[in-house]
């Protein structure tokens, strides 16, 4: 399937829509209230975006979630680990399967789903194909989180696939698009491989034909099974449009190649103290440069060989540096070493560093694809039908904000100015 430009707007609309619950959480002291809250903010999300941007991406209908889902899902405070819902549309005869990126306060995302690369799983013990490589173990981690989700009905989303098919005998050519950002822009892909290699399972009258839409995923496997992949590619079984900003940092991760990239990938403008080592520009420290030196040119723990290579092909687009944002950073923090006890005022300079490639790389990987992707009108419309659920009592800071307090360290949204300025006063 090879969607028009008008489809492939809807697809990622779409995709970035399951996103609600990202940088939330709800509070439950009964092991379940919580879960209950987030998924009616979610499910009805949804239902105003199907409803209010009809005029932007069509008129689309839910079969099946969105369906959130948390790790923990009986602790005192829950938040969205994952969530995916599949919707259609009639006159596009398409269906899309949407799956969220990583939530910014879910640490399960972000450590074991994203960062659990150090074991791999063979493909084979997936779906029964030899010879068709490994996935990584986060990934896998999260493909049986998907495949094991459940609405009220008890149904998955392969039964509700099916569900719909039978129901729907006199459809065919349906197009099935499976899209997602960030950790969906692994997860996607690994889900439409895993449908097309189980396709007789669930599409016993071959209904359907199968189109995946990635944006900013990190590497969900090893080079076996992107060669396998693109075997799948090549011989149309599969419909592939991979694309990811240049200068965003997550879909360098995790092939060999695009990590050793990362440390400088801003050196055109943040540019580091004179005394630092080129491989330390993003941190000014021996530690994370050697981290990062460690997984892209030896070894990631438990694996003798980086092995793991992106799919291709893959379309880069050219994002743009964000001055704004980055003048933003610099000049909150510019005097901050005024208000540093002095054996830490030498390190202001990477302080800073760090904080201003922190928004950066943020911003790269968010709002920069709404610009990218052609859907800020979508997305304009989204933010006000989230604005209008929001949940009371909480607020969500931008993606650079919360980036910047997760990394650096720094919330600027409690930065003493008052007395940053006294100090410049007396200094």
């Amino acid at each position: 399937m090879k969607p028009s430009n008008q489809l492939l707007k809807q697809i990622y609309s779409l995709s970035f829509s399951v996103n609600s619950a990202s940088g939330l959480s709800w509070s439950q002291t009964d092991c379940k209230s919580g879960m209950t809250a987030m998924q009616t903010y979610v499910t009805k999300v949804a239902h105003d975006v199907l409803k209010d941007t009809k005029e932007i991406i069509g008129d689309w209908s839910a079969i099946w979630g969105p369906i959130v889902y948390a790790n923990d899902a009986t602790s005192n405070s829950v938040h969205a680990d994952n969530t995916m819902g599949m919707y259609y549309n009639e006159s596009e005869n398409t269906i899309v399967i949407a799956i969220a990126g990583t939530n910014v306060n879910s640490p399960f995302g972000w450590l074991v789903e994203d960062f659990s690369v150090n074991k791999t799983v063979s493909w084979e013990l997936v779906t029964g194909v030899p010879n068709s490589g490994n996935i990584s173990n986060g990934t896998h981690i999260g493909l049986n989180i998907l495949l094991g989700m459940k609405n009220k009905g008890e149904e998955t989303l392969i039964e509700a696939l099916q569900s719909f098919l039978h129901k729907n005998e006199s459809l065919t050519n349906i197009q099935i698009a499976v899209a997602g950002h960030s950790l969906g822009g692994a997860l996607s892909p690994t889900l439409a491989l895993y449908l097309l290699d189980t396709k007789k399972d669930w599409d016993v009258n071959g209904q359907t034909s199968l189109g995946t839409f990635p944006t900013a995923g990190p590497t969900p496997g090893d080079e076996a099974f992107a060669a396998y992949y693109e075997k799948q590619i090549a011989a149309d079984n599969i419909y592939y449009l991979s694309q990811h900003n240049g200068i965003d940092v997550v879909p360098h991760a995790w092939q060999k190649d695009d990590l050793a990239k990362i440390p400088t990938i801003y050196d055109a403008y943040i540019i580091p103290p004179s005394d630092a080592n080129p491989s330390e520009t993003l941190t000014g420290t021996l530690a994370s440069a050697a981290a990062l030196n460690a997984l892209s040119t030896k070894n990631i723990i438990g694996v003798p060989v980086n092995r793991y290579q992106q799919i291709s092909p893959a379309t880069v687009l050219e994002g743009t540096f964000n001055t704004d944002i980055d003048n933003k950073i610099s000049d909150k923090l510019k005097y901050i070493e005024l208000v540093l006890p002095l054996a830490l005022g030498k390190y202001a300079v990477y302080l800073r560093n760090l904080a201003r490639f922190a928004a950066q790389a943020a911003v790269q990987h968010t709002s920069a694809y709404h610009t990218l992707l052609d859907i800020k009108t979508f997305m304009t419309a989204y933010e006000v039908i989230l604005k209008a659920n929001k949940p009371k009592d909480q607020e969500k800071k931008e993606p650079y904000e919360q980036a910047v307090k997760e990394i650096a360290k720094i919330d600027l949204q409690k930065i003493d100015e008052a007395a940053i300025q006294l100090a410049k006063e007396n200094h």
